[in-house]
């Protein structure tokens, strides 16, 4: 279960599913955020594969952004190995907002949902 990320969901009405999801933790609470989108992460790379454009193929792609608490947008990114990576300076901030969407086919989503939140869009 999670509990810093709160999916909202969205239909394209074309069998592709948004989750999109936003979080603001203090310094103090910030490596447990991170903890929970890295084990997000990973299980949908183990699961799906490597994120990319639906388009080229892909089983689901991903959005993520960072911000500092001034409204700076700071790196981040999900590499290829799996890992969370951010920008060297993210941990001077005292609280980070962190965004991310996952999107992909609806049964992507219904997964996603049931092994995280215990319920389907």
């Amino acid at each position: 279960m999670l509990d810093y990320l709160d999916f909202d969901t969205s239909d394209d009405g074309e069998g592709c599913t948004s989750l999109d999801a936003m979080a603001y933790a203090k310094a103090a609470h910030w490596p447990a955020l991170l903890t929970e989108v890295t084990q997000l992460l990973a299980w949908c790379s183990n699961a799906f594969g490597t994120p990319g454009p639906l388009e080229d193929g892909h089983a689901w792609d991903l959005d993520l952004q960072l911000q500092s608490d001034a409204g700076d947008a700071l790196d981040v990114q999900w590499d290829a190995r799996g890992r969370l990576l951010l920008a060297p300076d993210a941990a001077q901030h005292s609280a980070l907002q962190l965004s991310l969407t996952l999107s992909g086919p609806d049964p992507f989503a219904q997964q996603v949902l049931q092994q995280f939140v215990g319920e389907s869009p």
